[in-house]
């Protein structure tokens, strides 16, 4: 299984499992904060609004994979952990 399949896995999961959703609102959290961006500047980078970033903030919503892939980018993050939790596997 590639790493894109994986991470698609993991978001479709996130949907419907409140612990993965919360885990992943933390590390965008997290992230956000390290860069010092907010989720208004986030939104206009992604073209979404404001209320669906703060929906992935709060873990209500998951951002599709598209925009993970965009912030990881834009953050410099790596997209598998931003996704999954897990570290970069060789």
């Amino acid at each position: 299984m590639n790493r894109s399949t994986e991470n698609i896995d993991h978001l479709e999961r996130s949907v419907g499992d409140n612990r993965l959703r919360h885990a992943l609102a933390a590390r965008l959290d997290r992230a956000f904060k390290r860069a010092g961006v907010s989720s208004a500047q986030a939104a206009k980078w992604l073209g979404v609004s404001e209320d669906d970033v703060q929906y992935w903030l709060r873990g209500i919503t998951v951002p599709p994979l598209n925009a993970c892939t965009r912030l990881a980018a834009i953050l410099n993050l790596d997209v598998h952990w931003l996704c999954t939790g897990q570290p970069q596997v060789a």
